[in-house]
């Protein structure tokens, strides 16, 4: 990840952002994210 705090936004997946909101999502917290992720 280029920069770590969800700033450079090369991590974001839909509205989340791995380097500060993840590495690891609940199956809740992928069914909220849009279908082309």
């Amino acid at each position: 990840m280029k920069c770590g705090i969800g700033k450079c936004g090369r991590c974001n997946v839909g509205y989340k952002y791995v380097c500060s909101d993840g590495p690891v999502f609940s199956l809740a917290e992928l069914e909220e994210l849009p279908r082309d992720f």
